[in-house]
């Protein structure tokens, strides 16, 4: 199966609290085919001043003194390695004010607002341009939509990324929640998971349906075989 060059660029931020003037910490973006399949993976943590950090949002986001002194680069660095990721990964085709054409990436997020607006007042910060495009594709938003759509399905106690993960089989540990690069990889996957949830719905509609209950609970290995299934196709096209 011939695939159209539409790429999604999915992205994780930890940030030092919730505030947009706040510090980025860590960033993670991977990028990802039409089919779904990763081109390439971003990692980086950012350089920050410690007083302007919430103490709870480092415990969260596994902050180690002497990890971030190995590790960690500018802001300004880390912009420029994230701008240039963005370009190597935009599909996106748009046209300015003036009439002239260019291109930007379709970013993706858990909690899509959020992270874009993080990523839009630190690109102002550095007087920058953000190659991608401002409408950021939501998969919390596509949870409650798959919830909506299909009744038979039970949801889920809340729509957070972990309860999702565990929701539709995605491995996301609990010592792994909030490290930006665990984070956005079980973004992709529960993002997979989801899509192909779609499919293998129509074939597993229960028999019975009582008082307005929800009727079937969800069952991973029915994601497994319909994600094995498109895999299949891919590999034979």
């Amino acid at each position: 199966m011939q695939f159209p060059d539409e790429r999604l660029v999915f992205i994780d931020l930890e940030t030092g609290g919730g505030e947009p003037w706040r510090p980025i910490m860590q960033l993670a973006a991977i990028a990802v085919d039409a089919g779904l399949r990763e081109l390439e993976t971003l990692e980086m943590k950012l350089r920050f001043q410690r007083h302007k950090v919430y103490p709870g949002c480092l415990r969260k986001a596994h902050y180690s003194p002497g990890v971030w002194a190995r590790e960690a680069i500018s802001e300004r660095e880390a912009g420029r390695r994230f701008s240039e990721f963005l370009k190597r990964h935009a599909t996106v085709d748009l046209i300015s004010a003036d009439g002239r054409g260019y291109r930007v990436a379709q970013l993706v997020a858990h909690h899509a607002t959020f992270d874009a607006t993080f990523l839009s007042a630190w690109f102002k910060r550095l007087d920058r341009f953000l190659p991608a495009h401002p409408r950021v594709l939501c998969t919390h938003q596509r949870a409650l939509w798959l919830f909506h759509e299909d009744k038979s399905l039970c949801p889920p106690a809340d729509y957070q990324l972990g309860t999702l993960c565990q929701f539709f089989g995605v491995r996301l540990k609990n010592h792994e929640a909030h490290e930006a690069l665990a984070d956005v990889r079980a973004t992709v996957a529960l993002y997979r998971a989801m899509t192909a949830c779609g499919h293998a719905i129509r074939r597993v509609k229960s028999t019975e349906v009582s008082g307005g209950d929800c009727v079937t609970p969800f069952r991973p290995e029915l994601v497994e075989s319909a994600s094995h299934s498109s895999s299949k196709l891919v590999e034979t096209a």
